[in-house]
C-alpha cells in the first residue's frame, strides 16, 4: 500500500494548518466553538455568518470575555486593535480563525451582501470524531456482528440479477463494520488498563467504587462493550454463519464479477473492472480475518478483565483494612445490630442482609470426615413387601450392620455354579428357603451390576414372587472380562 500517497491525499482535501487551533493557547474555546458550530448545523445546510456569530457569542460570552485572543494572532496578520476590546469583535475574530483553517467555508449568500457559512465535509466527519470522544462509552456501543450477519443473510437471499448489485452493497456495509469491530476490541482492551490505571493509586475506597460502579463510570463503559459481544451481539451465535457467508462467496469467483460489474459506487468508479474484483476480494478478507481472530481477541480482552478484576478486588481490600473509619463504621454497625433488635432490622431491609447461625459453630472448623477408599460401604435395603413393623424392624436391624458387595459378589458367584447366564427364576427355584438375606444379597447384586461389575444386570421389567417377597425377574450374565477370572 502506497502510505505515502494516502497521505499526500489527506492533505490535498483537508487544509495543512486544520489542526493547529487544537493546539492554541486557547483551544478549548475554539473546540467549544466547534460544538455550538455542530449543534447550530444539526438542522441547517447553511447559516448566515451574522447569525453563527451571534449564536457562538451568546452560548460562550462568559468564555470569550475572559479568554486572550491576541495570543492566536498570527506573524503577518493585521488584526483591528479595537476589535479585541469588545465581545462582538472577539466573537469575530474566533469565527473567522474557524474559516480561515479550514473549518468552516464562505460563500455568497442569496440574501442581499450577507455571506452564508457551509460546512466541509471533512470537517464535518472530524467534528463528529471530536464530539464522539467527549461521550461517556456506554452511549457508543454499537452491533457490529449482528448487523453484519443481517446484512449478508439479507444479501443471501436474493436472486437474480438484483443479487450480484445487493450483495455488493452489502459487501461494503459488513466490511466497515467488521472495521469498527476490530476498533471495539482494541478500545475495550485498552479501556480495562486504563480506568485501572487511573484509581491504581487511590486510597480512599468509596471514590474507587463509585469510579468503579456509578452510572456512566467504569464497569458501565466496559459492559457497553464486552456485554453484548458475549450475548445479543455475540461472536458466538453470528460469527460461524458470517464465516460461511463469506466462504461461499470467496468461491464464487462468477458472482464476484458480476458484483464487480455491476457496482456503480463511488468508491469504485474509475476503477476497471479487475481494480473491482480487488478491492472485492479485499473486503472479504478483511471480514473473514476480523471473524476468524474474534474468538482470540474475546479470549484476551476476558482474561485482562479478570485480571484487572483481581487486582482491583485486592486494592480494594488492601484499602479498606487500612481505612481505619470504614472499619470502625463498620463495627458499630455490626454491635448496634447485635444490640438492638429494630436497629438490626432496619440495617438487614435497607442492605439486603440475613443472618446465620449454626446448629454446631464448631462445624465450620473441623474436617468432614470422608471414608478411606478401601473401606466397605454400608448399604442399608428395604424388603419389597412389609408384612408388618416388627418385621420391618427386624430387617432395618440386620441391614444396617448387614452386607457389603462383596458379600453379594460371593452370593451371585455360589448361585451360578460357573454358568455364564443366569436368570432369578433360576436362584429361587434353586433355593429351598428364600429368605430376608436371599432377597438382600439379590438386590445388591443388582445394583453392583449395573455399576462396573464383573457381570451385568438386565431387568424384565416383571416380578417374580418368592415367599413374602417380590423379587425383579433379572437375567445375571457374566462379561467377557471377567469370565476368565
Amino acid at each position: 500500500m502506497d502510505y505515502k500517497g494516502l497521505s499526500g491525499a489527506f492533505f490535498a482535501t483537508v487544509p495543512g494548518d486544520f489542526f493547529s487551533i487544537l493546539s492554541s493557547p486557547n483551544r478549548e474555546l475554539y473546540l467549544a466553538a466547534l460544538f455550538v458550530v455542530r449543534d447550530a448545523f444539526e438542522d441547517e445546510l447553511a447559516i448566515s455568518k451574522k447569525d453563527l456569530r451571534e449564536q457562538i457569542l451568546i452560548s460562550l460570552e462568559n468564555s470569550i470575555a475572559s479568554a486572550d485572543l491576541s495570543e492566536d494572532v498570527e506573524e503577518g496578520e493585521v488584526i483591528d486593535a479595537e476589535l479585541f476590546k469588545t465581545l462582538p469583535g472577539k466573537a469575530s475574530f474566533l469565527l473567522g480563525k474557524l474559516i480561515r483553517k479550514g473549518w468552516l467555508c464562505e460563500e455568497d449568500s442569496k440574501q442581499g451582501f450577507e455571506r452564508d457559512i457551509v460546512m466541509p465535509d471533512y470537517a464535518s466527519d472530524m467534528l463528529e470524531y471530536l464530539y464522539r470522544e467527549t461521550r461517556p462509552r456506554a452511549e457508543l456501543a454499537d452491533c457490529d456482528v449482528f448487523s453484519t450477519y443481517a446484512v449478508l443473510s439479507m444479501a443471501g437471499e436474493e436472486n437474480g440479477t438484483r443479487r450480484a448489485r445487493t450483495m455488493s452493497r452489502a459487501l461494503k456495509v459488513a466490511s466497515d463494520n467488521a472495521g469498527d469491530l476490530s476498533k471495539t476490541f482494541r478500545n475495550l482492551y485498552y479501556y480495562i488498563g486504563k480506568y485501572y490505571r487511573e484509581h491504581a493509586d487511590d486510597e480512599n475506597v468509596r471514590d474507587m467504587l463509585e469510579k468503579r460502579f456509578k452510572e456512566g463510570g467504569e464497569q458501565s463503559v466496559i459492559d457497553a462493550y464486552y456485554h453484548p459481544l458475549k450475548t445479543s451481539d455475540s461472536i458466538a451465535l453470528y460469527g460461524g454463519d458470517i464465516l460461511r457467508f463469506v466462504r461461499e462467496l470467496d468461491k464464487d469467483p462468477d458472482l464476484i464479477r458480476q458484483m464487480a460489474q455491476t457496482d456503480t459506487s463511488a468508491e469504485m468508479s474509475g476503477l476497471d473492472e479487475d481494480e473491482r474484483i480487488l478491492e472485492i476480494r479485499r473486503r472479504i478478507d478483511i471480514i473473514y480475518r476480523t471473524f476468524s481472530e474474534a474468538d482470540n481477541k474475546i479470549d484476551m480482552i476476558t482474561d485482562r478483565n479478570a485480571d484487572y478484576n483481581r487486582r482491583f478486588t485486592q486494592a480494594v481490600i488492601h484499602n479498606l483494612r487500612s481505612d481505619n473509619s470504614i472499619v470502625n463504621k463498620i463495627v458499630r454497625i455490626m454491635k448496634g445490630m447485635e444490640e438492638n433488635k429494630a436497629y438490626s432490622m432496619k440495617v438487614q431491609s435497607g442492605l439486603g442482609a440475613v443472618q446465620s447461625t449454626f446448629i454446631d459453630e464448631k462445624s465450620l472448623r473441623t474436617d468432614t470426615y470422608r471414608p478411606e477408599k478401601n473401606e466397605e460401604t454400608k448399604m442399608l435395603l428395604r424388603p419389597h413387601h412389609e408384612k408388618d413393623e416388627k418385621r420391618t424392624r427386624d430387617f432395618l436391624k440386620r441391614s444396617f450392620g448387614g452386607y457389603t458387595m462383596a458379600d453379594a459378589r460371593s452370593y451371585v458367584k455360589d448361585k451360578m455354579h460357573g454358568r455364564k447366564r443366569m436368570e432369578t427364576s433360576e436362584i429361587i427355584r434353586e433355593t429351598d428357603n428364600f429368605t430376608e438375606d436371599d432377597y438382600t444379597l439379590l438386590i445388591m447384586a443388582s445394583l453392583y451390576g449395573f455399576s462396573n461389575g464383573e457381570y451385568k444386570v438386565q431387568k424384565s421389567g416383571r416380578h417374580i414372587e418368592a415367599g413374602s417377597y417380590s423379587v425383579p425377574d433379572m437375567t445375571f450374565t457374566i462379561k467377557e472380562s471377567g469370565a476368565d477370572s
